[in-house]
């Protein structure tokens, strides 16, 4: 049975039915807090049903722990997980530091025990499709790509505005350095900084590298912020065309991928590629659920890539709101 620490506002609005269909039962999702019974716990919503989080820990039919707390507790959270002998799924970024993931990875694999983190965006054809569009492409000598996102501004009270959970590099930038690995750069050649915007109290950074492949020029860039305004794309352009993913990072629930693209002499862009409506939250508990049920993937999954990511972004993290 799957249960979850963290009492999170995404949790009970996306995940939680998603976890209950995957538990395969009408009777509540088991969530642990440590405020189930005072003024800080919300009214839990249908189908959630609170208590302590060590009871979650202790319950012997819970063999999975969803994780779904404030960033900076990701790594206590799935620590005590492992611990109490559980599989754990986590929200993004496992952890805020290279050292937790390996020690995250480590006592996963000594117990026999696997870690998924739960990045849902690229389980999402839509981004199979960009993907696909962009390596067949026949690009110029000189090649940018860019991946951008940028959320209206947070409540002081809320995680992402607060250093211990690693601010806007933690909870954005994971995307946007997790997309441009994905399409060639490489992590450890990214120069990453934090953005200013003059007298507004906006969270934000970037990251940039080149890369010589193929004879090819690709100038990597990333952005992102908690701000004023909203951005959500990946875009792969030369002088002479441009492709673009709308709502890269976080694609309506069950709703069409698109892809659009633009050559030069065309007066305007067009949608060159629509996938299927898909929800990329379950796409992605899905392929989780297919790693926990295989006995040869304790550890980390996928941890040369989080740890490279990982890295890249905690200098980032660590100084993001000092």
């Amino acid at each position: 049975m799957i249960a979850a620490i963290g009492n999170s506002e995404y949790l009970s609005r996306r995940t939680a039915p998603l976890l209950r269909e995957l538990n395969g039962t009408d009777g509540p999702l088991l969530v642990g807090t440590d405020h189930p019974r005072n003024t800080r716990s919300a009214v839990p919503p249908d189908g959630i049903e609170l208590t302590d989080r060590d009871a979650v820990l202790a319950h012997q039919n819970v063999d999975v722990v969803y994780v779904s707390s404030a960033t900076g507790r990701h790594f206590d959270d799935c620590r005590a997980a492992l611990a109490a002998g559980k599989h754990v799924l986590v929200e993004k970024p496992v952890s805020l530091t290279a050292a937790e993931a390996r020690e995250l990875d480590a006592m996963a694999r000594a117990c026999d025990r696997t870690v998924f983190e739960c990045l849902s965006y690229p389980y999402h054809p839509g981004w199979t499709d960009f993907l696909a569009r962009v390596r067949v492409e026949d690009w110029a000598d000189s090649v940018s790509v860019s991946a951008v996102f940028r959320i209206p501004g947070r409540e002081p009270t809320d995680f992402r505005r607060h250093p211990r959970h690693g601010g806007a590099a933690a909870d954005l930038g994971t995307y946007c350095v997790d997309a441009l690995m994905r399409l060639g750069a490489a992590a450890e050649e990214l120069d990453i900084g934090a953005v200013l915007f003059g007298e507004s109290d906006a969270d934000g950074g970037a990251a940039i590298t080149r890369r010589l492949i193929g004879g090819r020029t690709f100038t990597y860039t990333g952005s992102w912020a908690i701000g004023d305004s909203y951005a959500n794309s990946v875009v792969v352009a030369d002088p002479h065309r441009r492709l673009e993913l709308l709502r890269a990072f976080s694609p309506r629930v069950d709703t069409p991928g698109q892809v659009v693209g633009r050559r030069r002499d065309e007066p305007g862009p067009r949608v060159v590629a629509t996938s299927e409506p898909t929800n990329a939250t379950r796409a992605c508990l899905t392929a989780a659920a297919r790693h926990l049920r295989n006995s040869r993937t304790a550890g980390l999954v996928e941890c040369p890539a989080i740890l490279r990511r990982i890295a890249a972004l905690e200098e980032a993290t660590a100084t993001s709101l000092a």
